[in-house]
């Protein structure tokens, strides 16, 4: 009995060969992308996008940006903004997941670090202006160690100057040692020896400060991924309908199959909205994620990533000859889609062809909708809006076509 048992499974399974492969080739598959994506996120191999904005334009800055576009561990992307603002609006929309803005010259004298001074005193003071994402905190430190690297390597005397101007400003030294520092700066700038990383930077966040919006990501990421599974599992039933005979039976009815999917899509969308606001709830209670002053933008997104989701699974369930293909393509195609798209590891973190390829998958949208709609609001959100409803449409209708085909 046994060796009948191991038969006839095995049988099944060389029968199907859909399920064959995806049994034994998707697995080859996952592994690959998995390691392109954990082994591009640690160490010295991420690349992150750096926004660069030169607003200065003095010798200085330039020998800085040159050291920054030579520097291979970044992707330099130069900003053509007029002001402070604009640079944060475009790691506000994701462009870049960091950005460093130049306004002012780095070698000028640092005036008095005083409260309440105005802006241009404050760049002068630190005139590199570092912007960051919550949603990708993991940039900024990447960003300043690269900054701190380049300004040891090529603007050492620049560094120094103004460590001394900081001690100058104390009465510590006069003008005579200064001239000489200012020559011995001089001599270790021709040796190319590096110096220590002096406080030139401001770090201003996009954070619109109402809620923890790191984590918000995070709840949308989740939302993705589990909508998408749940959602498999309750189309699974259009296939244990067919082989169970039942599907024939509810053909006869008023509407045929067609209005059994729409049923099932409607029911699936509401679950997802419902796992979806568990998903939130718990993030407002437990972390401080405000949903509230989006909860509009909210309720539309959570609407749309389940009718995405609910398409996509009733497609790939009715697509399905058998059980086991469903499942298999409820397990690895949910998997696969969710670590290309960003549920699993923030896509800033992969390789520069792995975020392109994210943009192929539902989950990276659904981040982006969630993201766009509960940090600038609706209008930020409606391109993220239309491809979610664009695959939503699509998914039920191949969906609604291939169980009408059926029945025919």
């Amino acid at each position: 009995m046994i060796a009948a048992a191991f038969r006839v499974m095995w049988l099944s399974l060389v029968r199907d060969r859909a399920a064959l492969t995806m049994a034994f080739v998707l697995p080859t598959v996952i592994f690959a992308i998995f390691a392109a994506i954990f082994s591009g996120a640690i160490g010295d191999r991420i690349r992150i996008h750096l926004g660069l904005a030169d607003l200065a334009g003095t010798a200085t800055t330039q020998r800085l940006v040159t050291a920054l576009e030579a520097e291979p561990s970044l992707r330099i992307a130069r900003l053509d903004v007029a002001d402070e603002a604009a640079a944060v609006r475009a790691v506000r929309r994701g462009e870049v997941d960091v950005a460093l803005v130049l306004r002012s010259d780095l070698a000028a004298p640092a005036g008095p670090d005083k409260a309440g001074t105005d802006k241009g005193s404050a760049a002068a003071s630190q005139p590199v202006l570092l912007i960051e994402s919550p949603s990708r905190a993991l940039a900024t430190p990447i960003a300043l160690g690269q900054l701190q690297r380049a300004l040891n390597d090529a603007l050492p005397d620049v560094v120094l100057s103004r460590i001394v101007a900081d001690v100058e400003r104390s009465g510590k030294i006069g003008p005579d040692e200064r001239a000489f520092l200012d020559e011995a700066f001089a001599e270790q700038r021709a040796k190319k020896e590096p110096f220590s990383f002096t406080r030139l930077v401001e770090t201003r966040t996009t954070a619109s400060g109402r809620g923890n919006e790191r984590v918000s990501y995070y709840a949308g990421a989740i939302a993705a991924v589990f909508l998408l599974f749940a959602a498999m599992q309750g189309a699974l039933s259009l296939v244990d309908e067919r082989e169970g005979g039942l599907a024939d039976r509810l053909a006869a009815g008023p509407g045929g199959l067609p209005v059994i999917v729409l049923g099932k899509f409607l029911f699936l969308l509401g679950q997802g909205v419902v796992q979806a606001g568990l998903i939130f709830s718990a993030a407002a209670l437990l972390h401080g994620v405000d949903v509230s002053g989006h909860w509009i933008g909210w309720l539309v997104t959570s609407i749309l990533v389940s009718a995405m989701a609910a398409g996509l699974a009733l497609a790939a369930c009715s697509l399905s000859a058998t059980r086991q293909q469903a499942h298999l393509a409820a397990t690895f195609g949910v998997l696969l889609l969710s670590a290309v798209g960003g549920s699993m590891v923030p896509r800033f973190l992969m390789p520069p062809w792995l975020q392109q390829a994210g943009w192929l998958t539902p989950n990276a949208w659904a981040i982006e909708a969630y993201q766009a709609a509960l940090g600038e609001g609706a209008a930020a959100a409606l391109p993220a809006w239309g491809v979610l409803a664009a695959l939503a449409a699509v998914g039920l209708g191949v969906a609604v076509g291939v169980v009408g085909r059926r029945t025919v």
